[in-house]
């Protein structure tokens, strides 16, 4: 799955092919953020993949052009009728039609929409990102089957579709006896649905992640204060409705969409608490215990952090009080311990942030551990610890070596990560470069040039000082 971006910030045309892992390094203000940023509001829009032209129209269309001779035309019209009467319909399809349909559906996205995602994401005035443009290729082939994929249709109710490698079956609920035409927007868009299944979910943490957990109860009290100053504005006496509008603009947020999400996420906390995730088994926010010797919990409405530490004699204390080591790394805890779903892409801005070159290794490994539980994970980073264990577990994977052998060399589990596994870009002169592969794992030239540089520094320093104690 690649994803094109022209025309976004400092990002004048870059290409991206999303991998199980996806790093994006680079200098400051290179666009890196505002690719991670533009790729969730692309993931999460999946209404704007219709285009103004109508996707589904498109679809039918061409479908006698796009559609093998195994598969039967698209026709919404005789999937509604056998809705409405029976409550289930069938088209006969294969992956290659439906592999076909789904690129129309990628190559229909316009620049109108392109632009009004950018800016609702971004949170940009209208004259902002006059000429973005997104895009997304798939070169996979569509999945083998997809399991039921559901929407509500606000007509007729929840229409759901799932393919078995040979069909698409729809199904709906016809107790309420609703009219055929309801049943073909259902159908509609459950069918459109399914063939941007493989799309991951995207989740967001975002680098300011550190200061959301010290403020997020101020905004709550923000929003209750403009609450109470639209409850009275006074219409009756006259006083002028715009001042409610007003008020709201003003009050408003203009975080991009993922800080607002992660603000949200945040809030949230204390009510998903007893919500377990896909990766709860795999006990990875166990790891971020042993990062920050200490553990997270929920008191009362509040995330408080509990240190192990013996040399401090432990302490419980709010997290808004805890170091921003354990600041930034809070949302993490909860989200694998609650929210985490195979089907996510988990997008972590900086995620070295605060934590020692240690801490940073360490978390390299708690990110294999997700892609190895079968999620993805797209990360931008300023890190060159965290490039250099990466490499070290492709060089791992690439000498396939015993337990013993893994463990002599310092890796006691299986951290090792295959090349395909892995995708790494550079952020830089308008665009990204893709990182070179070899047997040493992946060329990261702005860390390198940066690490020559300074021993080369270090080298003619170093000569000097030989100089001036050894003048003979």
């Amino acid at each position: 799955m690649i994803f094109r971006f022209r025309n976004l910030g400092p990002i004048e045309d870059a290409e991206l092919e999303l991998g199980p892992l996806t790093i994006i390094a680079g200098r400051n203000n290179t666009g890196k953020t505002y690719l991670a940023y533009t790729l969730c509001g692309l993931l999460r829009e999946r209404a704007l993949w219709s285009g103004r032209g109508g996707a589904s129209e498109k679809l039918a269309t061409l479908s006698d052009e796009l559609r093998s001779p195994e598969a039967e035309p698209l026709d919404f019209e005789r999937i509604a009728e056998s809705l409405a009467t029976v409550g289930h319909g069938v088209r006969r399809v294969d992956r290659a039609t439906l592999s076909r349909e789904r690129a129309l559906i990628a190559r229909n996205i316009d620049a109108d929409d392109s632009r009004s995602c950018v800016r609702r994401v971004l949170r940009a005035g209208s004259g902002g990102f006059a000429d973005a443009r997104l895009s997304v290729e798939w070169e996979e082939a569509f999945p083998a089957s997809v399991p039921p994929v559901t929407v509500r249709s606000g007509g007729a109710g929840t229409v759901s579709v799932e393919f078995d490698g040979a069909r698409a079956a729809f199904r709906a609920d016809i107790s309420n006896g609703r009219p055929q035409t309801h049943y073909r927007k259902g159908a509609e868009a459950a069918y459109f649905h399914l063939l941007l299944s493989s799309l991951p979910v995207p989740v967001v943490l975002t680098a300011e992640r550190f200061g959301i957990s010290l403020f997020f109860r101020e905004l709550d009290f923000a929003k209750n204060r403009l609450l109470q100053s639209l409850q009275e504005v006074d219409y009756r006496n006259g006083e002028n409705g715009d001042d409610a509008f007003r008020l709201i603009e003003r009050a408003t947020s203009r975080y991009a969409t993922p800080i607002q999400d992660n603000i949200d996420f945040t809030r949230s906390l204390p009510d998903i608490e007893n919500d377990v995730s896909e990766l709860r088994e795999r006990r990875l926010s166990d790891r971020i215990e042993d990062l920050m010797d200490g553990a997270y919990r929920i008191a009362d409405g509040e995330v408080r952090f509990v240190s192990r530490r013996s040399e401090d004699g432990g302490f419980d204390i709010p997290l808004s009080r805890a170091s921003s080591s354990a600041r930034g790394l809070a949302d993490l805890y909860f989200y694998l311990r609650h929210a985490a779903r195979r089907e996510h892409l988990l997008i972590v801005d900086e995620p070295e942030s605060h934590l020692d070159t240690e801490n940073q290794v360490r978390l390299v490994h708690l990110l294999t551990g997700i892609v190895k539980a079968g999620m993805r994970v797209l990360i931008t980073t300023h890190s060159d610890y965290i490039a250099k264990e990466i490499n070290n577990l492709l060089m791992l994977g690439r000498l396939k070596l015993g337990e013993d052998d893994r463990r002599a060399v310092g890796y006691p589990e299986d951290l090792a990560l295959e090349n395909d596994q892995v995708r790494a870009y550079v952020a830089g002169d308008g665009g990204l470069q893709p990182c070179d592969a070899n047997a040493y794992g992946l060329d990261f030239p702005v860390f390198e040039r940066t690490i020559e540089s300074i021993n080369r520094r270090a080298q003619g320093i170093f000569a000097k000082v030989l100089e001036r104690e050894d003048p003979g």
